[in-house]
């Protein structure tokens, strides 16, 4: 509507500031949208390296996924497992401390081989005293001529007796002293039973736990690391395909500048036609015309530094969010790097030392308890063949008690010629009695030596589980071998990780350089800014002061074509429908990421 006639400027005023219009307007949108259209090559590559970023992130998530199952999957939790257990079985075989007790029943043996030999020496003089009464009963049989004839017979079977008793306890005696030698070699094997244990030692068993422990803490260390590169590398993926996302942007300004573009030809056309025409969308006068053109200017204005701001800002969300990216990514790639580097090798391989010095012990051990087996077989032999000996001198004493008794009753019916010959028998009956004394205590002794030997033996047999060893010590040599195996495959795997993951920060990096492409764009949109500036001024201007105008209907036809929500809101804010200022600060609820 128009003002009185005493506001009014003269209408050449009006038509000045319409005719700058015309002339400056006239082309304005072309170079700000020829900056923006050559920059769709910048963006294009910009999109490919998003996409580009987008896959390689794919798969170093995929590679940490892969590396966070290889440390904490179901393979390696069952082989550190086995590997403790079988370390208890073999840590129970080192700790076997049988030696001791065999040393004791040794000298137990001993003990008994030295008192034999002193019995057996007993013996010797029991023989010779029978050997001199034999001779005596000769000598005297002589003397009381053939009254003694019984008694002659009587001495031979004596020395022939006497003879036998020597015989088994010369053997006997031989036999002690090798049942001595026996337990020397036997003491001997134990010492060097007890040095190869030390080996298989308790505290090299605490070491062995120390390691596993060692290697089990490093397991969980890994675990937890290789979760968190995993967990980082799909917040990597999520950021990138966020970035990938945001790329929406340029279709959003895109359309934006070129709907400026269309507006100020429009106002052009509408400055050019005039009022009463519909170019000029049938305006009153030249001052409703001034007064619409003003408010498309100036919309176009608020578009143009919206625009600008969303441009500029989101050139800096999508480097803030690569360089976030690249951080995330580097210290991602350096904590795999670090993973792959540490490892469990280092422990694995004093575990594998361990094991096999443990296992060449024991062996070793084996060995000798086989030959201490052996050692005491050869106690076992001695000990039955001393027995049967002291079985012929215990028979033997029983004859000679006979005989004894038998010359004694026949010395009673000579009359007192036979008295010397009756002392005699009884002197050798109780050296037969002496004799089965002496036999008894000899089998009492070899008893208790049989027991102790057959202790022994049963011993080296009982702790000879060699099997369950060896399984043991098989089943540690395989779990060290798979849990390896396994951390080779992490240690690769993290490798991997590190690689791509340094690859992608790398591809970053070089990305960054590619978001400087804004400044021509930049200038543009500020110098058509100025000139729209301007232009609103000069008709401000030239408008009577204070004057209100209706609404152009180009500005609700510009409403209604608007696509984005953007440039909505910016129309809505200058007209003043949504409320808030003109200069494009609405944007923060505008769907650009």
């Amino acid at each position: 509507m128009s003002q009185p006639q005493d506001q009014q400027p003269v209408d050449g005023e009006i038509q000045l500031a319409a005719a700058r219009c015309v002339q400056h307007l006239e082309g304005l949108g072309a170079p700000f949208l020829a900056a923006f259209h050559s920059l769709e090559n910048e963006f294009l590559r910009l999109g490919r390296e998003l996409e580009g970023f987008n896959y390689r992130a794919a798969e170093v998530a995929r590679q940490a996924s892969e590396l966070a199952e290889i440390t904490s999957g179901d393979d390696i939790l069952r082989a550190a497992s086995t590997l403790r257990e079988s370390l208890e079985v073999v840590g129970g075989a080192c700790g076997n401390n049988a030696a001791e007790a065999d040393a004791a029943g040794l000298a137990k043996i001993a003990e008994v081989s030295v008192s034999l030999s002193n019995i057996m020496r007993d013996f010797s003089r029991l023989v010779k005293h029978l050997t001199m009464l034999g001779i005596a009963t000769r000598i005297e049989s002589a003397r009381i001529g053939g009254k003694g004839l019984g008694f002659a017979t009587l001495a031979d079977d004596v020395e022939k007796l006497a003879g036998k008793i020597e015989s088994a306890s010369d053997k006997i005696l031989g036999m002690a002293v090798s049942l001595a030698n026996q337990c020397t070699l036997a003491h001997r094997n134990i010492e060097e039973m007890a040095q190869s244990r030390s080996v298989c030692s308790q505290s090299v068993v605490e070491l062995f736990r120390a390691d596993l422990q060692a290697m089990e803490e490093l397991m969980a260390h890994s675990r937890v690391t290789a979760g968190g590169i995993s967990e980082d590398a799909g917040r990597v993926l999520e950021n990138v395909s966020e970035a990938v996302l945001s790329m929406q942007f340029h279709d959003i300004v895109r359309q934006q500048l070129e709907h400026v573009g269309e507006a100020l030809d429009e106002a052009r056309v509408m400055a050019q036609d005039g009022p009463l025409s519909s170019g000029g969308h049938d305006a009153a006068d030249w001052n409703e015309l001034g007064g619409w053109v003003k408010d498309v200017l100036a919309l176009q204005r608020s578009q143009l530094e919206n625009a600008g701001t969303r441009f500029e800002g989101a050139l800096q969300t999508v480097r803030s969010s690569l360089e976030g990216i690249s951080s995330l990514v580097s210290s991602m790639a350096d904590r795999a790097r670090s993973l792959a580097s540490k490892g469990g090798r280092s422990v694995l391989g004093q575990i594998e030392e361990e094991v096999r010095h443990i296992a060449a012990s024991m062996r070793e051990y084996h060995g000798l308890e086989q030959r201490m087996s052996q050692v005491m077989q050869a106690v076992g032999a001695s000990i039955a063949d001393m027995t049967a000996s002291v079985a012929e001198i215990e028979e033997v004493g029983s004859e000679i008690e006979l005989i004894a008794i038998n010359a004694s009753v026949k010395a009673a019916h000579t009359g007192d010629e036979g008295k010397p010959l009756g002392v005699l028998a009884s002197a050798i009956q109780k050296l037969s009695v002496d004799a089965r004394s002496q036999t008894e205590r000899i089998m009492e002794l070899l008893g208790s030596v049989d027991q102790a030997s057959l202790a022994v033996d049963a011993r080296a047999g009982g702790h000879s589980h060699v099997q369950g060893f060896e399984e043991a010590v098989e089943a540690l040599d395989g779990e060290v071998t798979t849990l390896r195996t396994l951390e080779e495959q992490a240690s690769a795997k993290a490798q991997l990780v590190g690689k791509l993951g340094g690859e992608l920060s790398e591809h970053i990096t070089a990305a960054l350089g590619m978001l400087d492409f804004k400044h021509d764009l930049m200038a543009s949109l500020s110098a058509a800014g100025r000139t729209v500036d301007e232009l609103v001024v000069g008709l401000e201007t030239a408008l009577p002061p204070g004057a209100v105008y209706s609404q152009s209907p180009r500005l609700r036809q510009m409403l209604d074509r608007y696509t984005m929500d953007a440039e909505r809101l910016v129309h809505e804010n200058v007209l003043g429908a949504g409320g808030g200022d003109s200069g494009g600060d609405g944007d923060d609820n505008v769907e650009l990421f």
